[in-house]
């Protein structure tokens, strides 16, 4: 929790002393930096945090097709690379509805302009809304 405040203060000083002001609607100040850099900095770790998963996937996929090729048993193949309880379907899926959410929440965002506390809960709705439906999505899926 130190590190994330420290980490967030460290960022957004800059930003505040530099950033450009502009007005809301009631004539009170706003900087845009204090909003498009932590956007931005969420979007660099989810494009990452993607990029990453998708490398872990092929890399653990050529390692078990190299294990099948070298002739090691099915036995050993198979404690050495347990599976982990994950269904790959169910994580794209909450991806998707996640980016979704948020795409949504921009849009409609974009739209009620100017941005003021109203953009922040679009924002919060369309990605709650977004869990609830990947919630029922696997309440739906664990049902026999």
């Amino acid at each position: 929790m130190k590190k994330t405040f420290v980490l967030m203060v460290t960022v957004l000083t800059p930003a505040a002393l530099f950033a450009e002001n502009f007005r809301l609607a009631d004539n009170r100040e706003f900087s845009a930096q204090l909003l498009t850099i932590p956007a931005m900095l969420i979007m660099l770790y989810l494009v990452c945090a993607f990029v990453l998963y998708i490398v872990k996937a092929v890399l653990e996929h050529r390692l078990r097709s190299k294990m099948v090729d070298k002739g090691v048993s099915e036995k050993v193949a198979e404690q050495f690379l347990q599976p982990v309880n994950r269904d790959l379907r169910s994580q794209a899926l909450k991806w998707c509805l996640m980016l979704a959410g948020a795409g949504l929440g921009f849009l409609v965002v974009y739209y009620t302009l100017p941005l003021d506390i109203h953009s922040l809960a679009i924002m919060a709705f369309s990605i709650a809304l977004s869990y609830l439906a990947y919630f029922l999505y696997l309440r739906y899926n664990e049902r026999p």
